[in-house]
């Protein structure tokens, strides 16, 4: 924390020798900084009765379109701030606001607010570079209060900063080109590569810039089929019989009447080598493509699939919107195919599949399904990096491949015999599975802890017992010692209705032992962890979260919360990230409607944790992994510490979004502020650190090629990953 720039420091009094000394070394100090383009945050507010500190942005000079505002505010005078906003032109964007500083609390003891001072909202600019944002408060009166007003340049979104990107981290050098060759030759595997490219009727200049790329691998072990109609126009054809004059690259007829399945189906029995690719004939390879794939083979040698991150080129050529992927992830790719290439087949085990007609342009999509279903998950591999460019010019086709990779996907679940339907997501080229119970409907208990906050506990129980339309539950109240008369009235009267029980815990407040307590006391088949500031929107949230723990290896599955505002207060969970180093939720902070980072804020899908606030979970493996630790995470990451229990123990964890409920964080029992609290928070976090150690930095659904620090699913600066021609080991 720095120290208050509106107080004259302890013996620097104006004109004194300390004083002018002390000027002398700010000037250097902040000359330094400006020298090496470090942003210098400071305080705002200042001449208008604030305090505030802005955490992000930290260079206000160069932001992308769409930012994250973050930091802390309070009145120096004491008035409660009623709310906060941001303004840019004629937009509003409403500021989350209240959230527990417990180190703002530490370094302004006396103030009131310091403790809920946090604040964080996600903007997005205007089209144009220069703006003015104003930053306002509004107080018990009802008006808007100036805390700072700041001129931001916006550096063209995305595509800018990606550029900053490419330049930094994703350009060859000089000597990188000696290294990888000289790496090469090294290798102990050596596996030939065929690509298999169908020609249809591209840009002359898109299918020159797709040879060329080929060529240009630096791993020399390849051939390229090239299958092509002889009714293309002169200047393809040209294009397409000078290439052949390379011994590695071979031209076969295709049939104006065959379907593109079919032509890939015969190059496929030409294919030679190990291994099998498909190039699109407007695509690019990056020149490391090849290499780095073989590079993976021979660190995992009984690979027999191999994906890899990938970008779009835009219609001037220049790369962008990167797609920077998960890991392996089944609930996410039957919704979406978020591997599309570039995929690395083993030929042999593609051959005895083959491309099937029939599915409307998804021939690619149905035969990645038929291939993993027959792989274990140490046999498929992701590359992240990025190695295959896509044109963005598209040639419809669209509601085709949808309707062909919904029946890809009905074909995948009856040959998993897997009882479940498909639809449209109501999202472009996406899916929605629905898994069905069936007439057996598992029990569950729903676990709230609580104390007093009757109106939360009240609001909680209501939506549960009016809005939830699966039967088979109980709601288990574990108070932890309420005094209020209003709640223990309420708890007296509830407890009458049957689906209810209360516990009753008077003991220091032990967020872990609490939730624990009440699993002891339940005989479910299932249990739901629930906060008591949650409410259900959709009625069938339950029947969503039973449908995806009931499958096969599932140990937890978490729901999307929003805030009562509507925007989202979690999709799920990323290890390493936050301040702290240890986890953050997903997506924090966008649209309702918003599909959060290439649609993973509305698909189902894997993740390495889920929070607590509403996790399902059976209780047979909650007890298995030794459920929630009570002595060393009291209050703190007992849901990150549990979900990686159950990782260890092989058991998936699962985001499912069509379980939406309101979430009021903060709202409940643990946010106040104490010198222990405080105390016993940094131990959790150095408990988690030293327990899970590279854990926390390797989420294998989260992409190290994205930053941890800031906003979520932005660019990384570094990514965490090395190329291997330039690791120290090498």
């Amino acid at each position: 924390m720095k120290a208050d720039p509106s107080k004259d420091q302890a013996g620097s009094k104006p004109g004194s020798i300390v004083s002018w000394l002390e000027r002398a070394r700010t000037r250097l100090r902040r000359n330094f900084v400006r020298a090496n383009r470090e942003p210098i945050a400071r305080y705002e507010g200042l001449l208008h009765g604030y305090i505030c500190w802005i955490d992000e942005p930290v260079n206000w000079r160069r932001v992308p379109r769409r930012f994250r505002l973050s930091g802390w505010c309070f009145s120096q005078n004491g008035d409660n701030i009623e709310g906060l906003r941001a303004r840019l032109g004629d937009r509003e964007f409403i500021v989350s606001h209240g959230l527990a500083r417990p180190d703002v609390a530490t370094a302004y003891r006396d103030q009131a607010g310091a403790l809920h001072s946090g604040f964080e909202v996600v903007v997005e600019a205007p089209r144009g570079a220069v703006h003015k944002l104003f930053f306002e408060a509004r107080h018990s009166t009802g008006s808007w209060r100036d805390i700072f007003s700041k001129q931001i340049v916006v550096s063209g979104g995305a595509s800018s900063s990606y550029e900053d990107w490419i330049r930094n981290y994703d350009t060859l050098r000089f000597g990188d080109y000696s290294r990888i060759k000289k790496q090469i030759k090294t290798l102990g595997i050596k596996p030939h590569f065929s690509i298999l490219m169908v020609v249809s009727v591209p840009a002359p200049a898109h299918l020159n810039a797709a040879i060329r790329s080929v060529r240009a691998q630096l791993y020399p072990y390849w051939k390229l089929w090239i299958i092509a109609d002889e009714s293309l126009p002169e200047e393809t054809r040209h294009i397409i019989r000078r290439a052949e004059r390379d011994r590695r690259i071979e031209i076969r007829p295709r049939s104006k009447r065959a379907e593109i399945a079919d032509a890939l189906n015969d190059a496929m029995a030409l294919a030679e080598g190990e291994f099998v690719l498909t190039l699109g004939s407007e695509d690019k390879l990056a020149p490391t493509a090849l290499y780095l794939v073989t590079h993976a083979i021979n660190n995992q040698r009984e690979v027999c699939l191999i994906y890899s991150d990938e970008d779009k080129l835009d219609s001037a050529g220049f790369r962008a919107a990167p797609h920077f992927k998960s890991d392996w992830n089944w609930p996410l790719l039957l919704e979406r195919d978020f591997v599309s290439q570039l995929t690395i087949f083993r030929t042999d085990l593609a051959k005895s599949l083959g491309v099937r007609d029939g599915f409307g342009g998804a021939h690619g999509y149905d035969l990645l399904l038929r291939f993993a279903e027959r792989l274990e998950p140490y046999q498929i591999h992701h590359l992240p990096y990025v190695l295959y460019h896509r044109r963005t010019v598209t040639h419809g086709g669209e509601a085709s491949w949808s309707a062909g990779a919904i029946k890809a996907v009905e074909q995948h679940l009856a040959r998993q015999k897997a009882n479940a339907e498909v639809g449209y997501a109501g999202a472009k080229l996406s899916r929605r599975v629905r898994y069905l119970l069936g007439d057996v409907q598992p029990t569950v208990s729903i676990i709230i802890p609580t104390r007093d906050r009757v109106e939360l506990l009240q609001a909680c129980v209501q939506s549960l017992l009016e809005k939830t339309t699966y039967s088979s539950f109980e709601i288990i109240l574990v108070d932890n010692g309420s005094r209020a008369a209003a709640t223990l009235d309420y708890l007296a009267s509830i407890s009458r209705e049957p689906r209810i029980r209360v516990l009753r815990q008077d003991e220091e407040f032990n967020y872990s032992r609490l939730n624990n307590c009440g699993v002891r006391n339940s005989s479910a088949e299932f249990i739901l962890l629930m906060n008591n500031d949650v409410n259900v929107i959709k009625s069938g949230w339950l029947e969503e979260m039973v449908s995806h723990l009931i499958q096969p290896g599932v140990g937890a599955v978490g729901a999307r919360l929003l805030y009562p505002d509507n925007r989202v207060q979690q999709a799920g969970v990323i290890l390493g990230a936050g301040v702290h180093g240890v986890a953050e939720v997903a997506h924090r902070g966008i649209a309702q409607r918003d599909p959060g980072y290439f649609f993973r804020a509305i698909l189902a899908q894997e993740l390495s944790a889920v929070g607590a606030a509403c996790m399902l979970v059976r209780r047979e493996v909650y007890l298995e992994v030794g459920g929630f630790e009570e002595e060393h995470l009291k209050v703190a990451f007992n849901d990150i510490d549990f979900c990686l229990k159950l990782r260890a123990r092989g058991y998936r964890i699962v985001y499912a979004p069509e379980a939406q409920l309101y979430h009021h964080e903060h709202a409940s029992r643990g946010t106040e502020y104490t010198e222990t609290n405080e105390q016993r928070f940094n131990r959790e976090i150095e408990f988690m650190k030293e327990k899970w150690k590279d854990a926390l930095l390797v989420d294998r659904y989260y992409n190290p090629n994205l930053s941890l620090h800031g906003e979520l699913f932005t660019l990384a600066f570094p990514p965490r990953i090395t190329k291997p021609w330039r690791s120290t080991s090498q």
